[in-house]
């Protein structure tokens, strides 16, 4: 399956298996079965063979749709499935929409001052500072600040006073129906909800992987927490920094980019029964990135089980760190180590980091 993106040019790569005659690759558009929800039906796009680029298999094709869209693949051979190996699959986009955007910083309940005494407008104008420093590659414009209570239309359902808890005051986490406010400069924007807190336990922040949606609708932002609540029990205030690191590494995560060091839940889902399962996408084992150091302890240890990618992320204190030893892995001063450390360590993206975010960008229409 395939997330591809209007107008967008694609490569699909993957090893060549000698023992194996040269497979075919064909595209399928997906779309839902009216009124049978979970139900997908298929037409075919096209039917595309490869070059040869040294040891691999390379298929190139351009997205035509008008939004974003799911596209399936199978590979053949004279009408038959492909029986070859398909080792280190690589999709590579590129875009020619723009590298500067914009945030729309929505404030959803009553908020107070963070731990070091910003207010919301000196806390925004500290965000800002933050993702202009932190994200070099790119040109963030501005940032609005918007309080839920004065939306147009739903302000009623958020009123300035009750704390919101995410994951608790509502069904949906995200507040998706807040993202694209309805003024033009606002539509097309990076949204970033900040929330009283988050009903699970030492979670910050979250967002989608690779979520590809500067706008309105689905899977298109990104949830920040003034609070953490603690496993003992208890809400803990946080800093400017923690809190403006938490969400430029929950914006990393829509833009793309895996956690350096993996962690337990990183590679498993939860089932009903509780029990944690392999999801069997191994490519959460690494972030496919040269630059990027990578920590095994992190995933041997039984603090962070809790830890996921695109869903929600772990955010632990450092005397939990000093406890398994994860304060001395090479990684522990990227933004996208899956574990806050300490407000005193400044965080980085690499270059290849810091390039995905901006090929993203051009592909994301906005």
């Amino acid at each position: 399956m395939l997330m591809v993106h209007p107008e967008a040019a694609y490569t699909l790569s993957f090893d060549i298996d000698p023992t194996q005659p040269t497979p075919e690759l064909q595209l399928f558009r997906t779309y839902e079965v009216n009124g049978r929800e979970g139900y997908v039906n298929f037409t075919k796009v096209r039917t595309l063979m490869p070059t040869v680029v040294g040891n691999r298999y390379v298929y190139s094709f351009t997205c035509h749709e008008n939004k974003m869209s799911i596209w399936a693949t199978t590979l053949g051979v004279d009408g038959k499935y492909y029986e070859g190996k398909v080792e280190n699959v690589r999709l590579n986009g590129v875009g020619t929409n723009s590298t500067h955007f914009s945030i729309n910083l929505i404030v959803v309940g009553a908020m107070e001052k963070t731990k070091d005494g910003l207010s919301i407008e000196e806390f925004s104008s500290y965000l800002l500072s933050a993702f202009r420093e932190k994200y070099y590659g790119v040109t963030i414009d501005t940032l609005y600040v918007r309080y839920a209570n004065t939306h147009p239309t739903l302000g009623y359902k958020y009123p300035a006073e009750i704390p919101w808890v995410a994951g608790e005051s509502s069904e949906d986490m995200f507040v998706s129906e807040l993202a694209g406010w309805p003024e033009d400069n606002l539509r097309n924007a990076l949204n970033i909800i900040m929330v009283h807190s988050i009903s699970k336990n030492e979670i910050m922040g979250f967002a989608h992987l690779f979520s590809g949606v500067l706008g309105s609708g689905d899977e298109s932002s990104v949830v920040i927490g003034e609070h953490v609540r603690k496993t003992g029990g208890g809400l803990e205030l946080l800093s400017a920094y923690t809190i403006a690191m938490t969400a430029i590494h929950e914006s990393g995560h829509f833009f793309g980019l895996r956690h350096t060091s993996t962690t337990r839940r990183d590679l498993s889902h939860e089932m009903e029964s509780g029990l944690m399962v392999l999801s069997g996408d191994l490519s959460n084992m690494e972030d496919g990135l040269t630059d990027t150091p990578f920590c095994i302890d992190v995933f041997r240890s039984t603090l962070y089980k809790t830890a996921g990618v695109g869903d929600a992320v772990y955010r632990s204190s450092i005397g939990c760190l000093a406890k398994s030893g994860i304060e001395t892995c090479p990684d522990v001063n990227n933004i996208m180590f899956p574990i806050t450390v300490s407000d005193t360590i400044d965080v980085i993206f690499t270059e290849q980091q810091m390039e995905i975010i901006r090929s993203s960008l051009m592909i994301f229409p906005h």
